[in-house]
């Protein structure tokens, strides 16, 4: 019975040995994003509902542009989609978390990002857009801005070309914006504006038509900043292979002429992609 027992020790030992080796090796949860996503039959994907017309809610569903887009290339790839509505502070965090498979939202390409996710084909490009309230006759241009509180989305592109403005109105001797006013999403942002608390909102340029659709002599286009922004998905830097599914799906929807359509259905008007749109260093 000792010598049972002494050789059961000994190989629970070597057992709970190997498994160790195994989880430091990253061997005991081996496979691919795109491998899991097809094992489990199931792609889990993040969405900040508050961006249209590229993504938000109408009648509690998830609606736009990029969720045409989205339901295609699941139905292509033959899995279930897990949409979760989330806010966009965190999301590009919870990707990195692993937390889910594909942050199918708008995400600018920014040179510090492309070492960090790996970026899906650009989807659609604006500029950045300030917009004020209809009615605001106090502002014709960048020119009027002075003593005027500005909102942005915090951790968006806008929000650095709105810094970078306000610095070179600056430097050139003027006063800038009175104050830049960071907010938790677009939303929040978007209803600041129209309450009064800021006298200034920041956009894309597609999103001005859909926002005033929705809300009618609400809000008005002030002047156009920075020098275009390239919006795309992105996934965990591991996650390359689904990335490339994806864009495999997306160059199928532009040849066939689908990507277009959707187009003229949420922004009235064609976009012309670049095929080269990731720096160098990009994964």
């Amino acid at each position: 019975m000792t010598s049972i027992l002494h050789h059961i020790k000994l190989l629970s030992k070597g057992l709970f040995g190997f498994a160790a080796i195994l989880a430091m090796t990253g061997l005991s949860n081996a496979g691919s994003v795109l491998e899991s996503v097809n094992s489990n039959g199931k792609i889990t994907v993040a969405t900040e509902v508050a961006y249209p017309p590229m993504e938000y809610l109408e009648n509690g569903k998830v609606v736009g542009y990029g969720k045409d887009i989205l339901d295609l290339v699941v139905t292509d790839m033959g899995v279930e989609l897990e949409q979760l509505q989330l806010p966009w502070d965190g999301i590009l965090a919870g990707v990195l978390a692993k937390k889910y498979d594909l942050v199918a939202t708008s995400v600018a390409i920014k040179p510090d990002r492309v070492a960090k996710y790996a970026y899906t084909r650009p989807l659609a490009v604006a500029e950045t857009m300030l917009v004020k309230r209809h009615g605001d006759d106090s502002m014709s241009s960048l020119a009027d801005v002075a003593d005027k509180i500005v909102g942005v989305e915090l951790g968006s592109s806008q929000a650095q070309e709105v810094e970078a403005v306000d610095a070179e109105l600056k430097a050139a001797g003027g006063p800038g914006f009175a104050d830049i006013r960071g907010f938790k999403s677009t939303d929040d942002m978007r209803l600041a504006l129209a309450s009064g608390q800021i006298d200034i909102g920041t956009i894309p340029s597609f999103s001005l038509a859909p926002m005033q659709r929705q809300r009618p002599d609400t809000f008005a286009k002030l002047d156009l900043i920075g020098e275009g922004t390239l919006f795309a998905w992105v996934a965990h830097p591991d996650g390359s292979d689904l990335r490339d599914q994806v864009n495999e799906i997306i160059d199928r929807l532009e040849a066939d002429g689908s990507l277009k359509e959707l187009q003229m259905k949420w922004f009235g008007f064609e976009m012309e992609l670049p095929e080269s749109y990731l720096p160098a260093g990009a994964l």
